[in-house]
């Protein structure tokens, strides 16, 4: 009798390895649909489905839109009319030694006209490769965001856009789109007002301001004429020195896009590359705040980095090129913003 028990009980065992394992390829695959679903197809819908506020701030009046010249030009290096885009903003005449008096003056890291000046600088360092695009502009419109190809809420490449825009530089933004939570506000225009916890304000009048959930008051920011708002973080800065504590858990080395402000109408964008690329292993946020503070920045702010990490010059990318696609980009342009109607 112990016989055969001990042969049936075999058999079973046999019978039941190849149940086991069909049952956890199944939990698996269960597994990666909960994760695409909570954290891509969620948010897509989500986003995608969400129409813009109304506009409740205050813009100021739009120059003359480009020539049909201009609007056909990819780049502004490819068009011969771009020194009849002159335009004088309101900090034309204290980076009088930066920008010109209407001519375009263009190398392969420079840049600079009546409206912009951007200068880019290529770091590599043992185990470490970065960008830094040094940026003045005469009028904070000259410093913008775009969305991905097909408008708000949606996605894509960096450089792709970078070019739709003809944009000098540009890196990727904070990538709203991959989140639920965060207000935004983009070029005036207010489309999100759902909470975060650090948040970067561009104002008009080209202060950028670091706030925690804290000291966010989104209705009375609506009336102080914001420029731009981005969700993300952390705060990199605080009073020009380099923060020792972060509201976030990704501190460790890693690509990364921010953002600093030195006052208005002078900024820096870097991109850090990082995962090995190019034999970088990116910075941790410590060390991305103590550049910052080594720039001179009163503020700076950390954006989405990882695999979106991305910095474009004239349309081409100049860091590694991750793959993830964006949903939007900030970058510097020559082009006065199109007039409406």
């Amino acid at each position: 009798m112990k016989e055969r028990q001990t042969a049936g009980t075999g058999r079973k065992k046999k019978l039941r390895l190849p149940v086991v394992i069909l049952l956890d390829l199944l939990c698996i695959a269960l597994g990666l649909n909960a994760f695409a679903w909570v954290h891509i197809v969620r948010p897509y819908y989500s986003a995608a489905k969400t129409e813009p506020v109304a506009l409740v701030l205050t813009t100021p009046a739009p120059t003359a839109a480009p020539s049909p010249e201009d609007t056909e030009a990819a780049l502004p290096e490819e068009t011969e009319e771009v020194p009849q885009r002159v335009y004088t903003g309101p900090w034309g005449e204290k980076f009088a030694d930066q920008l010109t008096e209407g001519e375009v003056i263009q190398t392969e890291n420079s840049y600079r006209s009546a409206n912009i000046s951007v200068t880019l600088t290529h770091v590599e360092e043992q185990e470490l490769v970065y960008s830094i695009a040094e940026v003045y502009v005469s009028d904070i419109r000259f410093l913008r965001t775009a969305f991905g190809p097909n408008g708000y809420g949606t996605n894509g490449m960096t450089d792709v856009m970078a070019a739709q825009n003809k944009a000098v530089a540009a890196i990727s933004g904070d990538h709203f789109h991959a989140r639920l939570e965060g207000p935004v506000i983009r070029n005036g225009v207010l489309y999100r007002e759902t909470r975060a916890q650090d948040v970067c304000v561009l104002m008009l009048d080209g202060r950028l301001l670091t706030l925690d959930d804290s000291e966010l008051d989104l209705e009375a920011l609506k009336e102080a004429e914001p420029w731009q708002l981005w969700s993300f973080g952390p705060e990199l800065l605080e009073d020009g020195k380099a923060k020792e504590k972060f509201n976030s858990t990704v501190t460790r080395k890693n690509p990364r896009s921010a953002i600093g402000y030195v006052e208005p109408g002078h900024y820096f964008l870097v991109q850090v590359d990082g995962r090995g690329a190019y034999g970088s292993k990116g910075m941790t946020m410590q060390e991305l705040a103590g550049l910052f503070e080594s720039l001179g920045c009163e503020s700076a702010y950390n954006l989405d980095g990882g695999a979106s990490a991305g910095m474009a010059w004239n349309g081409e990318l100049v860091s590694f090129p991750y793959g993830r696609p964006v949903s939007d980009i900030i970058y510097v342009t020559d082009f006065p913003e199109e007039a409406e109607g």
